[in-house]
């Protein structure tokens, strides 16, 4: 909060800067210098700021350390933390590597865990090997699955190639086909056939068409032709 009200008075000062007369332009200037020094510019010259800027300089470089800190960045520089500061970025840390290991993201050191901990993760580990055998993404470690996960993912695969052969997408293998589903995949294509037809499609193949679908796609040609 003290910083935050810190750079409400810089914008402030920054803000009222241009109302100086030029009289002040040396005032005008030694506020810039302020501005840089608090953001840590090369340009900063602390042998011009007044002792009450200098310790807020100070104080604004020490909150952006516990910052960086806190979230964990690496120019972090401990030695200017207090007590209830390195509590607080410990408990972070120990949160943050706690969630990589959750999520399987990130930098993870199971060593810090604790027991129950190390439960969760394995538990999260296992849900996230699960989704990518049904999802059919991702590594999957069919190893881990029991009887009726396998039974799951191997339906999920059945559905997934069934689609693709349904929607012509993707890759699709006839012979993992009931008789019944390859009779729907037929139709399926016939029907994409008659839309692309009657759409006046380059791909139509007219010899699938039955008499009444060649008499409708002629037409239809015939009312495109009206229309344009």
């Amino acid at each position: 909060m003290k910083f935050i009200r810190l750079v409400f008075f810089v914008l402030l000062l920054a803000g009222t800067a241009p109302l100086y007369t030029a009289a002040q332009g040396p005032q005008r200037s030694h506020a810039q210098e302020f501005v840089n020094c608090l953001d840590e510019f090369s340009a900063c010259n602390h042998a011009r700021l007044t002792a009450q800027e200098q310790r807020a300089v100070q104080r604004v470089a020490q909150d952006r350390n516990f910052q960086n800190c806190f979230e964990g960045f690496s120019d972090c520089d401990r030695k200017q933390l207090n007590a209830e500061q390195q509590s607080a970025v410990a408990r972070e840390n120990r949160d943050r590597n706690f969630q990589n290991c959750i999520d399987g993201i990130g930098e993870c050191n199971l060593a810090r865990l604790s027991d129950h901990e190390h439960g969760q993760v394995a538990e999260a580990a296992r849900v996230r090997n699960l989704q990518a055998c049904l999802s059919g993404t991702g590594e999957c470690d069919s190893t881990q699955l029991g009887a009726d996960e396998k039974q799951q993912v191997a339906d999920a695969n059945h559905d997934r190639n069934l689609q693709n052969c349904l929607e012509a997408l993707g890759e699709c293998d006839h012979a993992q086909l009931s008789s019944q589903e390859q009779g729907d995949v037929a139709r399926a294509a016939l029907d994409r056939n008659l839309r692309e037809c009657l759409d006046g499609s380059e791909i139509c193949d007219p010899a699938r068409l039955t008499n009444k679908e060649q008499a409708e796609t002629a037409g239809a040609a015939q009312g495109r032709k009206v229309q344009n």
